[in-house]
């Protein structure tokens, strides 16, 4: 497989995006041409157009009248002849109208289509299909139907206490018995009203067989396409709000999705065939709150789609406009339904203008093929809107022409179609949205490798100044090994050495005496390397007190004295290494001592100065003046750094050491604050501040 190959990769989702949308052309295509070929194979001019009606009346329902049956009431409108389709409005009121109509027949019955006892038979037994049949390309409003004064077929109708719209063709079969061979052939209808206006929608009558296949092809388009739209809506709406739920981020998902739902429920209150009378208002409230809301989101997307948002100011009278309908209703009621439905959308259109504008100049500024694509279903989509409204409305008609085939009087027939648009539109804000989604993705994959290369070259270069680090760790690691071993031979074993040498030189020592010095100095050594814990748990005075005793054993003669003054009030333990630290720099000072200063006296002191435990060496030694040779001249000269090794250890353990010359001698002195941990009834347990 080769990287274009490979899933997930842009040119293989190129190429399953290209073959997606030739699959969705080839069915729209496919669509056509089974559309052209079912409107090719109509029996054009087969089915008649009724131009017009007769003894038209519309009265009110009577109070004491619940089924809407009787004679009716006061009289809103009558005319002898009224031309098809008609449009009537009633005055306005809150009540139940009823309309009764009636029909010629006698224009398009000829003597074959009624019965003939000599061709038939006996007419009890005789059994003929009728050859005739009326279509009433949209029953509305239900209907009751008489043939010569005999029913013969209908929908349930509104009454008191019901209201029914069933926006559906109804097929009225003329029985050949029914039919008077001499005349007059009449069909009466009756037909009940909740709405404000009244509608007759086109009536065609032609031969039976084909009556009903015209009748099916407008059920087909009025109510299973419209049922199926409603569904795919209503699906594809839960579909893509719960991905809005799951990516709240981007609101276009939230948007579009709520605009599905919200399509799907304008259309289920638009189809609702049955509720009581009573529930109307809210019915209607309900309709009109989400036909605004529909309107905010859709222009919503549009601009959102195009990155040209609303302001705040103009989304608020966006909103506003959008929900005055359902905002007045309440109030007003029935008074201003009429001025809703006629005017309302007039106010919307100026909105949904410019939306549709915007989208227009930025399909043509950028040549988007989603944008264009875009702006050619929301045409459609508004065109059929336009259609269905003036299907309701009536504001403009047209009558059948003897000429018009039947296919145009089907086109040019009162039935609606925006549900058509309603899929195709869907589908293509989603593809526009998802392909606008894409190159976003686009965007985040090229962020997250420029990520990524750049992460791996700050991993790189972490590396090697982590290396680095490591080499100046090691190096400092090592410096300050050979600083501690430094220090220690030259404080600890340094001191032993020089006393013990300084003992054989005098002749102080015997051969056991040096044996177990320079033992000691050979496991001071070996301390110092392997770094064994030698930490004293002994009181500071009685440590340096065990040193004074064998430095004055070790060094004491006739011409050099060694004195030791150890308070012994409170003893105290030092922690951790103190002990150690303490005793090296007393050894360092008594090395000085005996290497540079020519004494003939030390002397050692230890006290407690409230919680300041002081160590005093001083001898009487001839060197104030300035530096002077040593006494021996096998120790060398001064270097100076066992000055700077006994100052750094004091700081290190929180005290200070000094080291004074004057012209009795040297003093060396360190104090080292101590704070009180536990106390005991013999030792205080101390440690540095």
């Amino acid at each position: 497989m080769t990287p274009d190959t490979l899933p997930g990769s842009p040119a293989l989702d190129d190429r399953l995006a290209r073959w997606v949308g030739l699959g969705a052309a080839c069915a729209v295509l496919l669509l056509i041409v089974l559309f052209a070929g079912w409107a090719a194979s109509l029996p054009g001019g087969l089915l008649a157009a009724v131009p017009a009606v007769s003894r038209f009346e519309l009265r009110e329902v009577a109070p004491g009248d619940p089924d809407g049956r009787g004679p009716g009431g006061r009289l809103v409108e009558a005319r002898e002849r009224l031309a098809l389709p008609a449009f009537i409005r009633t005055d306005g009121d809150q009540s139940l109208h009823r309309a009764v109509f009636e029909i010629d027949l006698d224009p398009f019955i000829g003597p074959e289509d009624g019965f003939d006892p000599a061709r038939d038979g006996d007419a009890a037994t005789a059994h003929r299909p009728p050859a005739k049949s009326l279509v009433l390309s949209q029953a509305i409003n239900g209907a009751d139907i008489y043939l010569n004064g005999v029913w013969i077929n209908g929908l349930a109708q509104s009454s008191a206490r019901a209201r029914f719209m069933w926006f559906r063709p109804l097929v009225v079969e003329l029985p050949r018995k029914l039919l008077r061979r001499d005349g007059p052939n009449r069909i009466t209808l009756e037909v009940n009203s909740w709405e404000p206006y009244f509608t007759i929608a086109p009536v065609l009558i032609g031969p039976a067989d084909h009556a009903a296949y015209v009748a099916e092809s407008i059920h087909f388009l009025c109510r299973t396409l419209a049922n199926a739209s409603r569904g795919f809506c209503l699906l594809a709406g839960l579909f893509m709000v719960g991905v809005w739920l799951a990516n709240r981020s981007d609101p276009a998902f939230g948007l579009l999705g709520a605009a599905s739902l919200i399509w799907a429920a304008v259309y289920t209150l638009s189809l609702w065939i049955y509720m009581p009378a009573g529930w109307r208002p809210a019915w209607l409230w309900a309709f009109y709150l989400c036909a605004g809301a529909l309107n905010v989101l859709l222009i919503q997307f549009i601009l959102r789609y195009i990155d040209q948002p609303l302001s705040r100011r103009a989304l608020t009278t966006l909103v506003a406009i959008s929900a005055g309908a359902a905002t007045v209703w309440p109030f007003l009621g029935q008074v201003v339904e009429w001025d809703l439905d006629m005017f309302w959308i007039w106010v919307l259109v100026p909105f949904q203008a410019w939306a549709i504008l915007r989208l227009a100049r930025h399909a043509w500024r950028t040549r988007s093929s989603d944008a264009v694509l875009l702006l050619v279903v929301v045409l459609a989509a508004g065109a059929l809107i336009l259609h269905d409204y003036n299907v309701l409305m009536q504001l403009v008609r047209r009558a059948p022409r003897e000429d018009d085939g039947t296919l145009m009087r089907l086109l040019t027939a009162p039935i609606y179609l925006t549900h058509l648009a309603l899929p195709p539109l869907l589908i293509v804000m989603a593809r526009v949205h998802l392909a606008k989604f894409r190159v976003s993705v686009e965007h985040v994959r090229e962020a997250n490798r420029i990520l990524a290369e750049a992460l791996r070259r700050r991993e790189m270069e972490l590396a090697v100044s982590h290396a680095r680090q490591r080499d100046l760790e090691r190096g400092e690691a090592a410096q300050e090994e050979r600083e501690r071993i430094y220090s220690e031979l030259h404080d600890g074993i340094g001191s032993k050495l020089v006393r013990t040498i300084f003992s054989v030189r005098d002749g102080r020592l015997d051969r056991d005496q040096v044996e177990r010095g320079l033992l000691d100095v050979l496991q001071g050594v070996r301390e110092v390397i392997s770094e064994t814990d030698t930490t004293e748990h002994r009181p500071i005075q009685d440590i340096l007190f065990d040193y004074g005793v064998d430095l004055d054993a070790l060094l004491s003669a006739p011409d050099f004295q060694v004195s030791y003054d150890i308070e012994n009030d409170r003893e105290c333990v030092l922690l951790g290494g103190l002990s150690k630290e303490v005793m090296r720099i007393v050894e360092e000072s008594v090395a000085n001592t005996l290497k540079y200063a020519r004494a003939s006296r030390l002397n050692l002191s230890l006290r407690l100065d409230g919680d300041v435990l002081v160590v005093v060496v001083e001898d009487d030694g001839q060197s104030a003046a300035g530096p002077a040779p040593a006494v021996r001249p096998a120790f060398g000269t001064s270097t100076g750094q066992g000055l700077i090794n006994m100052r750094e250890r004091a700081r290190r353990m929180g005290g200070e050491y000094r080291f004074e010359r004057g012209p009795d001698g040297a003093r060396s002195t360190l104090t080292l604050p101590l704070v009180a941990a536990v106390a005991a009834p013999r030792h205080e347990v101390v440690a540095p501040r």
